[in-house]
């Protein structure tokens, strides 16, 4: 078998964000998130969020929790509620790694 270069640790980075970047809500997390940028204030909360979408905090949070975690999302905690933003720098690394690896 050839080795293709690829290290195990950046195929696994690299499924972790495709992985989270399958479920259709969670892509409609990153485009609010993303409609948000143009605004006042970059971040917005998870109860927005809910709201923008029609769905409930604790799936919303679940599904923003998996974005995080795949570090597509930040998260700044204040006076009790998180704020999400895109993290673009992360979304556009994944897609020049893949582009360089694959």
């Amino acid at each position: 078998m050839r080795d293709s270069g690829v290290s195990m640790r950046d195929l696994d980075e690299m499924a972790e964000v495709f992985k989270a970047l399958s479920d259709p809500l969670r892509l409609r997390l990153l485009e609010a998130l993303s409609k948000s940028d143009g605004a006042q204030s970059k971040d917005i909360c998870v109860c927005d969020l809910a709201d923008k979408l029609g769905v409930s905090q604790p799936n919303v949070s679940h599904h923003l929790k998996i974005l995080k975690t795949a570090g597509l999302v930040r998260c700044e905690r204040n006076a009790g509620f998180s704020y999400y933003q895109v993290n673009r720098q992360k979304i556009s690394e994944s897609l020049s790694s893949l582009n360089e690896k694959l």
